[in-house]
């Protein structure tokens, strides 16, 4: 039996406004695809802007969609919804796929959070750099022993900028990595100077510009590797790359829908690293489901009759 196409649009507002230093962000708008299969199985891939990773056009990619949903199939004929479309192929949606349990997840800071132990993911590059420097070294050293730190300033550093927090942070070990703190003009700089950096470093924006099945410019095998999925157009071909480098993979949210969401969930049983896809920025919104809200996360968390149940009141 033919499999029977369909998409829609996913709105879903953040319960705080997000501060980055690409700007507010208050909003997340998903194109999501679905794909039954006909024997019952169902499976979805979530494409959707990211601001500071790619320029996307959502007339267009709807556009496509329709023409995926009347059954255009052939992957180059796509500029948008490759990664959706990958996605709906990879084996996460198997029926019956072994349960597991994920490390804690990363949390994103804000002011009030409090934490023990474990990881937070903290945004800098917002405030002018000798601002910012003192008010992020005053936080490190308030920090619970048992904290690590992920500290993230979307490209918005200068080589001499990343010199220079690389300098103020040297003595301090819970520092996880500073990541893709350099644009891409300075990939290739970044890559060297992280074999000698005395913080690590991690690279996310930048894999969107390498290619997965060359030789990666010869990585050092001390970068870690931040993977948003949703943002890449081969499923498969990041599966290969994941497999082989998973001692260095930190699995990172995009903001996704719910479908995207729980396809990231089940994509993060590939790294043993603490991922980051902490979802309080839309708890309490409605169409979440509350196993996306669990202190520790489990593989699979929602069930693929649960997410289509969930389409299909959005689709009436």
């Amino acid at each position: 039996m033919k499999p029977q196409r369909s998409y829609l649009l996913f709105k879903q507002p953040f319960v705080n406004p997000l501060q980055t230093s690409k700007g507010i962000w208050e909003e997340r708008t998903s194109l999501v695809l679905r794909s039954d299969h006909g024997d019952g199985n169902v499976s979805f891939g979530e494409v959707g802007s990211l601001p500071g990773f790619w320029n996307f056009d959502l007339n267009a990619a709807e556009k496509e969609a329709r023409f995926w949903c009347e059954g255009g199939c052939t992957e180059d004929e796509y500029t948008y919804i490759n990664p959706a479309i990958t996605a709906i192929k990879s084996s996460i949606w198997k029926e019956g796929l072994a349960s597991s349990v994920l490390p804690q997840t990363a949390k994103i800071w804000k002011s009030n959070l409090s934490m023990k132990k474990g990881v937070i993911k903290r945004k800098i590059g917002i405030f002018p750099l000798e601002d910012e420097i003192p008010v992020v070294l005053d936080w490190l050293q308030k920090l619970p022993v048992g904290v690590r730190v992920r500290l993230d300033p979307n490209e918005s550093f200068s080589r001499e900028d990343l010199l220079r927090w690389t300098d103020a942070l040297s003595g301090y070990s819970s520092v996880e990595f500073i990541e893709q703190p350099t644009g891409p003009k300075d990939d290739e700089w970044l890559i060297e100077f992280s074999s000698t950096s005395p913080i690590p470093i991690a690279l996310d924006e930048a894999l969107l510009r390498i290619n997965l099945k060359g030789d990666m410019f010869a990585i050092p095998s001390n970068l870690y590797f931040v993977i948003k999925p949703i943002l890449f157009s081969d499923w498969q071909d990041l599966h290969n790359f994941c497999s082989d480098n998973s001692r260095k993979i930190i699995f990172s949210t995009s903001f996704e829908s719910p479908f995207g969401y729980e396809a990231l969930i089940r994509m993060s049983t590939m790294s043993s690293h603490s991922p980051g896809l902490d979802r309080s920025f839309f708890c309490g919104n409605v169409h979440e489901f509350p196993e996306h809200h669990q202190p520790i996360l489990s593989s699979p968390a929602v069930t693929n009759i649960k997410l289509a149940k969930l389409w299909d009141s959005l689709a009436k």
